[in-house]
């Protein structure tokens, strides 16, 4: 069986419950193509050259897919919008800003190639039992790209309020998916870290840089580091991420756990994900 052989093969439409009844908010349709939700709105930001900051949306959806969802501008532009992998169309204005308590849900429509026929049997029979159990909704490793090879949640340092390990993180952790360039200023940021001056004049023009010169000059007047204002400066659809990772990982174990009381051992089969061991019925 074969899963997400191209964009067709899975298709995600939010299904929203907000009101269109005049307000500050214009409100827009986004429908993207193999394009994540932050580099969707980053696009249009640049288009339009409207300030991030009045933009609102309510969650994130998949990049190697079509997907439809809902997002405000405040003061936002009367307009549609059409990319070569995007297409936002205005819908009009609401009072409120659109947020994730504005989606009722998703409606999934999903292509499996190239089944044998015992796969297609083994399918049929879930379904079955899928009507009287449900499906565990597990968040899959997507969801889970921002953590490095430390193995720690760069949101749940944020919520634990330990600023600097946040951004030690989201800086300087490596990655597997490090381009070169990328593996050298991480390194240079573990080789000098706390040493901000330095690293300003060692790291190439980026935004990284530009979080490390917020540090570089507190430290030129010997003033202590200010690590939240510092974590504050990164792009807040990165933030974003990071929160729903962690915010995912947990809701994974939760999961996991209440499963885990609710059947017998020998109904349950166990698979890994980012988040940790996992576990859903077995078939029979």
């Amino acid at each position: 069986m074969k899963l997400k052989c191209q964009p067709e093969d899975f298709i995600v439409e939010e299904l929203p419950q907000f009101a269109i009844s005049g307000g500050p908010h214009a409100v827009y349709r986004l429908r993207k193509r193999s394009i994540g939700t932050p580099e969707a709105i980053a696009s249009v930001v640049e288009r339009w050259q409207v300030p991030r900051k009045r933009f609102s949306y309510g969650g994130l959806k998949d990049k190697h897919a079509i997907t439809t969802q809902y997002f405000t501008i405040y003061n936002g532009p009367r307009k549609n919008l059409e990319q070569r992998s995007l297409e936002v169309t205005y819908l009009g204005q609401a009072a409120d800003e659109f947020n994730a308590t504005h989606i009722a849900g998703n409606r999934f429509t999903i292509v499996m190639r190239d089944m044998t026929g015992i796969e297609i049997a083994t399918a049929q029979r879930a379904v079955e039992d899928l009507q009287g159990h449900g499906l565990p909704n597990y968040f899959d490793d997507q969801r889970f790209g921002s953590m490095g090879f430390s193995g720690e949640w760069i949101g749940k340092a944020w919520c634990q309020g330990n600023y600097e390990r946040a951004l030690w993180l989201a800086l300087a952790d490596p990655h597997p998916d490090d381009r070169s360039n990328d593996k050298r200023q991480k390194q240079i940021l573990r080789d000098h870290w706390g040493k901000w001056v330095e690293c300003k004049e060692l790291l190439e023009r980026s935004h990284r840089r530009s979080i490390v010169t917020n540090l570089a000059d507190k430290e030129a007047v010997q003033k202590e580091p200010d690590f939240r204002s510092a974590f504050g400066c990164l792009n807040c659809d990165l933030r974003g991420l990071y929160l729903s990772a962690f915010q995912s990982a947990l809701w994974n174990r939760f999961l996991t756990a209440y499963l885990r009381q609710q059947f017998a051992a020998d109904r349950l089969q166990t698979f890994s994900l980012t988040s940790g061991p996992s576990v859903c019925l077995s078939a029979d």
